[in-house]
């Protein structure tokens, strides 16, 4: 089961999308649900890379990419702690680049749910659990770039007279690990999950679940057709950007006062219009649709996960 994971680190220079950043793998240990009226509960889970063996191919991955470093010339990097395993690097500050992660949570796969939460974190809760989770490092611009291979502009793809290898060290722990790297290949379960909530979205009982939910978050003054539109927040996003033109001034990486005052009435309507079971419903039913049809390819999806957990184990057996 997917917990907390950026999806799609992007580097962005001046106004020109440069490039998009790989997965982080498999995530940290997460209770799973053990029931199907659990709204964690997703069927295509089942194909999923289990969370043990998730754990194990992050500590592989990170084991390898120790020693590529340490190959490459970053020889203080050779003790570097991966328990708990590092965040996924992210591009230093200043190097005129900037650099956007979007987060995403089986956990969240309907929208935020809970009021605390989203008191605490406004749409931001994704981004917080992972944070939670791994550890934050800073790099310096040779170790990213090393770590990483995403290159920008003039950068060099070389260090300390090495050439960097493709998608960097972690990539080339990948292909150790995988055979191939995994952003090269098509994940089905990935695939399907995605597919299933499109295909929900279009359900006559999901369309009627937006509108209660909609008209409960009018009484409580937002105008919004679906939760969609509500994390989305355009207008929202609108009233923040005039606010700092105005001269106010926050962390950019908090959530705004109105993002979270927006989240919690969000959560508390799903809880007081059931939208969430009855969503849920809908996608649990569709996902095993889809199942059925796909079986053979999420099979194999299986297979490969389950390939990719041993060659983890054998590398950390061969180091241990």
């Amino acid at each position: 089961m997917r917990t907390a994971a950026p999806l799609l680190p992007v580097l962005a220079l001046a106004l020109a999308l440069a490039g998009c950043g790989q997965r982080p793998g498999p995530p940290a240990s997460h209770a799973s649900p053990t029931s199907s009226n659990d709204p964690r509960f997703q069927p295509l889970a089942a194909y999923d890379m289990p969370d043990d063996d998730g754990r194990t191919v992050g500590r592989a991955r990170w084991t390898l990419a120790k020693e590529c470093m340490v190959r490459l010339g970053f020889q203080d990097l050779k003790n570097l702690d991966i328990d708990p395993l590092p965040a996924w690097p992210r591009r230093p500050a200043g190097t005129g680049v900037v650099q956007l992660s979007l987060y995403a949570s089986d956990d969240l796969r309907y929208g935020i749910q809970d009021p605390e939460q989203a008191a605490r974190h406004g749409y931001q809760a994704a981004r917080a659990d992972y944070e939670r989770r791994y550890r934050g490092k800073n790099w310096t611009l040779s170790e990213y770039l090393a770590l990483t291979g995403q290159f920008v502009g003039e950068d060099p793809t070389s260090v300390h007279g090495h050439r960097i290898p493709k998608r960097g060290c972690l990539g080339e722990a990948d292909r150790a690990i995988y055979g191939t790297h995994p952003q090269d290949r098509k994940d089905p379960v990935l695939d399907l999950e995605t597919k299933s909530i499109q295909q929900g979205r279009l359900a006559p009982a999901w369309q009627q679940a937006d509108k209660q939910w909609s008209a409960c978050m009018r009484k409580a003054g937002y105008h919004y057709a679906s939760p969609r539109d509500a994390e989305l927040g355009e207008d929202r996003r609108h009233q923040e950007l005039e606010a700092r033109l105005n001269g106010a001034s926050r962390d950019p990486d908090e959530p705004s006062d109105l993002e979270k005052r927006t989240a919690t009435a969000d959560a508390r309507c799903k809880q007081q219009t059931g939208y969430v079971r009855t969503v849920h419903a809908i996608d649990v039913r569709i996902q095993n649709q889809l199942i059925a049809r796909h079986r053979a390819k999420l099979e194999a999806q299986r297979r490969w996960n389950d390939d990719a957990a041993r060659k983890a184990d054998e590398i950390l057996e061969d180091r241990s």
